[in-house]
């Protein structure tokens, strides 16, 4: 690694671990019984928990009391037993929960009908397990169904019975063989046996609790029916007024007056104030609320559970039919549970309400003590809602407690995952907690789901707290000092300490660090510190700490990257330390997993900084100034000259790290570039467009020293920076120089033409006349962009009742679109010329030689025309009559044009009339237009308009003078012919050809001289 490297950091790191709990209920591992199908497997589970003689049980580091041999009681009260005559008899179960072993019956009673004398009893169809309790001693099952006949078969009175078993032994209770009726809600308490005795008498029910002494029981054992206990506690008979008001329903024991003693007290036959409380119609317990009590109008029943928190009875009291109003107004059943924290003996505070959420889930149909699950100090409470769930396979919200009594919010629901082909499954129906029963410190929960002829065993899995502390000493890294070398390297570092891990736990799971430094930057970005001995940014261990010892630490140095490699210096340096446990190695030898708290953090973090050029505060404060000046105060929109802003940005204060300069253009203007002058600072700026938002941005310095001052030319079109904020406003114009032009093809046209003749009616244009082409063109030179301009133009088509320019069609180039107020082309003339709209590929020579095409003719007409040019008749709309063409031109941006043709014949005919005739005219057309909207909002603009005229002169010519026959041309030659023969004839006879000859010497003369003009003389 190039460079120095600057800096470390000691950081040390504490972690300690607890056990708490909350959300700790084992549903994945769920232990579920079965039983024989319609038998009502699970109507009631308890905990049993007989003492082992040997062992003991080492779980997580806790060494538990003697190992215990722990049970789950089930009631089955519609099973059959083996080889039994009767029908329905009822059974309990014992289910060990651990290993493989299958439920085993418990032997109470195998005995069939029993009839002496007059009396008869009937065990068929009792409900025998029904109820079942035990108190780690003793098992007490009940059949509730119990009939007794006193006086034959006729007469039956269900007055229900009890067994109490205790290892093998088991007694018959059944103190009510005189017409009662044993409630399915017992109760064993400091060896106090409780039962509650609704009584039906002559279709009349009242009740009564009666308490006996478990050890009389026993000893009294005999084969009597009826047996006496000298001991008996029971309470009166309920007034008229609670006639079928199912008193004793529900019962429960608890030590109200703080005396350690639960259902006894020293004014026999006083139970109430015994400890024991009774419920009907939740009429009695008066001591209560009278809100309660009005709202329990509306339920048939009540279930209630004592809680104990710290040393005062808290009461639980639920109303599964209780109804309530939705927010459209009408009821709706949802049951409720009403929650009364005991002030200290009989005494209550009002009362907290806990209400459902799903209709005729029956909320609050059960109501079990858990225990301190997160071992807080306050116990925790499950609520069954057996009819709940989006499948109605019933609920079980577990709430945990607080010094203000339960939560409102559950920590953990379970949910029945168990149907039933013959009723609702009632998951919830009964439950039992409160008892460790893996012995793990932490009690577990028994569900029955009777209706499934299931039970469920929840077990409470240990829950790890995490108290953690990450410590970085120093706090802030000097870049200066360097008193470490890497690895392998010579290059100095600092090393001014070390990284400290420490985790601290109670039990035994292994868990994995994770340490991230400069966390806050990308995977992408480069990370300001590294480890020293990996040199990189992360670093990973597992470590499995003994419970009981020290804190195990470990060291870890890191130091800070050379400043050259990275730009931030201001961020703080975010340290991450992430844990989880390792479940799998941390499970038990069951397979129980622990949990973490899900309300310890899963992180820590903590932060260091970079030691600053900015004082003894590390703080830096710099003094910005910034100033703009622009090269123009206006500018218009679609110009291409670029504006130019000069800015000035200067720091009067201390070092300013990271010193940006942030242009912001609008979003019509784009970056073109920074001026690179020779007089200013030579600055790197960078264009950058995020979230459709433009930037550009330029770095200052890293830090921008104070008195530092520098200057940059910014090419754009508008400028706004952050802090300070200099505005630098450049007004904005619309300006759209729209020009227009046109021409005629040919220009100039000479009648009359030879050889042409008028068709009536016209089939081509060639029958009308020569074609004339006339072109307009509406160019947009910018530099802004107008979006709608009208174009008009004004076309003389007759004159003296006669056409003058006869439109054949007309065609556009470009964004326009034209329409007439008249007919065009009314006879259907084609006009196969019009077949290209470039008419530069027709000269005018061209169209002028539609007439005549000699040479000499041309001049003559030319000369002619120069001396008409002073008698030229303009025909336009004042002389002629007109025709309008409006055209819709449409958005037109800087260079660009829209083009109209227009293609019409020059009606010749109309000229040869005698009125019209030598004379030569100029016939002129005129087009206007004007600017209706430019796509420009808020601002001031002028819309502009302007006309143009396109003339064709018409130049008349002279007729020549008729070429001279050519029979005149013969006699005129036939004619000199003969005069030259009779002047020869004239002269002849006239002697004139009779000359005198010369004299013949002369030609002697000359014979003798030839041979000597050939050069031959003689010797």
């Amino acid at each position: 690694m190039a460079g120095t490297r600057t800096a470390a950091v000691l950081v040390l790191v504490c972690l300690h671990f607890h056990r708490s709990g909350s959300f700790n209920l084992d549903v994945n591992n769920s232990i579920v019984y079965s039983g024989p199908e319609g038998s009502y497997f699970g109507f009631s589970v308890d905990f049993f928990k007989g003492i082992s003689p040997i062992g003991v049980c080492l779980c997580y580091g806790i060494t538990s009391s003697p190992l215990l041999r722990s049970d789950v009681l089930i009631g089955a009260p519609r099973a059959n037993m083996s080889s039994d005559s009767i029908v329905e008899r009822g059974v309990v179960y014992s289910c060990p929960w651990s290993g493989s072993s299958a439920c085993q019956q418990l032997l109470f009673d195998n005995k069939g009908t029993r009839r002496p004398f007059s009396l008869m009893e009937f065990k068929s169809k009792q409900w025998f397990g029904a109820s079942v309790r035990s108190d780690g001693e003793h098992i007490l099952a009940c059949a509730p169904l119990y009939q007794w006949s006193t006086f034959g078969v006729s007469e039956r009175e269900p007055v229900g019975t009890c067994y109490l078993k205790k290892g093998n032994q088991v007694v018959e209770y059944s103190p009510c063989r005189t017409g009662m009726f044993v409630s399915s809600c017992p109760s064993i308490r400091s060896g106090i046996l409780f039962l509650p005795l609704p009584i039906q008498v002559h279709n009349l029910s009242y009740g009564q609790l009666i308490s006996d002494d478990v050890s009389e029981i026993f000893n009294r054992l005999n084969n009597d029916y009826i047996t006496r206990y000298g001991n008996t506690l029971s309470t009166k008979s309920a007034n008229a007024q609670y006639d079928d008001s199912y008193l004793g329903y529900s019962v429960t024991v608890a030590d109200f007056n703080g005396d350690g003693k639960d259902g006894k007290s020293d004014n026999k036959g006083d139970l109430y104030n015994a400890g024991v409380l009774q419920i009907h119609q939740c009429e009695m317990f008066t001591q209560f609320s009278h809100t309660y009590k009005e709202k329990a109008q509306m339920i048939w029943c009540s279930y209630f559970v004592f809680h104990p928190s710290v040393s005062n009875m808290d009461v639980f009291i639920g109303a599964p039919l209780f109804m309530d109003r939705a927010s459209e107004g009408k009821l709706k059943e949802v049951g409720q549970v009403s929650v009364y924290l005991g002030r200290g003996g009989f005494s209550f505070q009002p009362p907290q309400l806990l209400t459902g959420t799903h209709t005729y889930a029956r909320y609050g149909s059960a109501i079990a003590a858990l225990g301190d699950l997160n071992m807080d100090g306050y116990n925790d409470v499950a609520i069954s809602a057996p009819y709940g769930g989006p499948n109605h396979n019933g609920l079980v919200y577990i709430h945990n407690g607080s010094p203000q009594g339960p939560k409102a919010t559950p920590s953990q629901c379970l949910e029945g995952k168990w149907a039933s082909s013959y009723m609702p499954p009632s998951f919830g129906y009964s439950m039992s907690g409160n008892t460790d029963i893996d012995q793990n410190g932490y009690p577990d929960l028994i569900v029955g789901v009777f209706g499934a002829d299931k039970a469920v065993l929840y077990r409470a899995r240990p829950v790890i707290s995490v108290n953690a502390t990450l410590d970085i000493t120093p706090l802030i890294i000097n870049p200066e000092e360097k008193n470490c070398t890497l690895s392998g390297t010579n290059t100095p570092v600092s090393c001014c300490g070390g990284a400290t891990f420490r985790f601290c736990l109670i039990t035994l799971p292994a868990f994995r660090v994770d340490l991230m430094l400069d966390r806050l930057k990308q995977k992408e970005a480069t990370k300001r510190v590294l480890f020293l001995y990996s040199r990189t940014f992360q670093y990973s261990k597992d470590m499995t700490v003994s419970n009981g010892k020290g804190p195990a630490c470990e060291e870890q140095m890191v130091y800070l990257r050379d400043d050259r490699e990275f730009r931030d210096k201001i961020t703080p340096i975010s340290v991450s330390m992430e844990y989880s446990m390792n479940y799998q190695q941390a499970a038990d030898k069951t397979g129980l997993q622990p949990i973490v708290d899900m309300s310890s953090p899963s992180e820590i973090n903590k932060q260091v900084h970079i030691l600053l050029d900015c004082g003894p505060d590390n703080i830096c404060k710099p003094d910005l100034k910034l100033s703009v000046k622009s090269d123009r105060d206006q500018i218009y929109i679609g110009d291409d000259n670029a504006l130019t802003l000069e800015i000035t940005a200067e720091n009067q204060g201390e070092g300013a790290y990271e010193a940006e300069l942030h242009i912001y253009p609008p979003q019509q203007a784009d970056f073109s570039g920074v001026d690179r002058s020779q007089t200013l600072s030579r600055l790197s700026c960078a264009y950058k467009k995020e979230n459709q938002t433009k930037m550009v941005v330029c770095d200052l310095g890293n830090p921008m020293k104070g008195g530092t001052k520098v200057s940059d030319r910014c090419i754009s079109n508008q400028f706004d920076n952050t802090s300070p904020k200099v505005t630098s406003v450049i007004k904005l114009a619309v300006l759209a120089k729209v020009s227009i032009r046109g021409s005629s093809s040919p220009g100039q046209v000479f009648i009359p033409i030879a050889n042409w003749k008028p068709r009536d009616p016209p089939v081509v244009g060639d029958d009308i006349g020569p074609q004339i082409v006339h072109v307009y063109e509406l160019l947009n030179n910018g530099p802004s962009t107008f979006s709608k301009a009208a174009l008009e133009v004004k076309w003389p088509y007759q004159f003296r009742n006669g056409s003058l320019l006869y439109i054949i069609s007309y065609d556009t180039e470009g964004p326009i679109n034209c329409t007439t107020e008249i007919q065009i082309n009314p006879l259907n003339v084609s006009n196969p010329l019009s077949s290209s709209k470039n008419t530069s590929t027709v000269t005018p020579g061209g169209r002028e030689s539609e007439g005549r095409n000699q040479k000499s003719v041309r001049q003559r007409r030319d000369l002619e025309s120069r001396n008409a040019e002073n008698d030229l008749q303009t025909l336009d709309c004042h002389t002629a009559k007109c025709l309008t063409l409006k055209c819709q031109v449409g958005r037109l941006e800087r260079r660009k044009n829209a083009i109209l043709f227009i293609y019409s014949r020059l009606d010749v005919n109309n000229f040869l009339r005698p009125e019209n005739q030598n004379r030569s005219y100029v016939i002129q057309s005129t087009a206007s237009f004007s600017v209706i909207e430019m796509p420009y909002k808020n601002l001031e603009m002028e819309l502009p308009s302007n006309s143009t005229t396109v003339s064709v002169s018409v130049v008349w010519v002279a007729e020549p003078p008729p070429p001279v026959p050519g029979w005149v041309v013969a006699l005129a030659v036939l004619s000199g012919l003969l005069l030259l023969a009779l002047l020869i004839f004239i002269m002849y006879k006239l002697g004139f050809f009779k000359r005198v000859r010369p004299p013949q010497e002369d030609c002697t003369e000359k014979e003798q001289l030839q041979p000597e003009e050939n050069g031959n003389t003689d010797a």
